[in-house]
């Protein structure tokens, strides 16, 4: 627990020390402004629904297939 402690001490002095100096240089290189990812890669928004969506249905039905693994596997015990 005191290396811990420790830490998270250090990590707060050293964020707190050099937070006036790196932040400016740091928030520079990712300023894009307010753009989208399809502004960004200039790909049609409907592409990236496409994809969110596709994605999203992968996901649920990988969830459902492991789900219904661990449902066979308890009632193979």
């Amino acid at each position: 627990m005191i290396p811990g402690l420790l830490g998270f001490l250090t990590g707060g002095i050293l964020f707190g020390a050099t937070y006036q100096s790196i932040f400016l240089k740091i928030s520079t290189i990712g300023d894009y402004g307010q753009k989208t990812l399809e502004d960004l890669s200039h790909v049609n928004h409907w592409l990236f629904i496409g994809l969110f969506v596709l994605c999203t249905g992968v996901f649920y039905v990988g969830s459902k297939i492991a789900e219904s693994s661990k449902e066979t596997e308890k009632q193979v015990l």
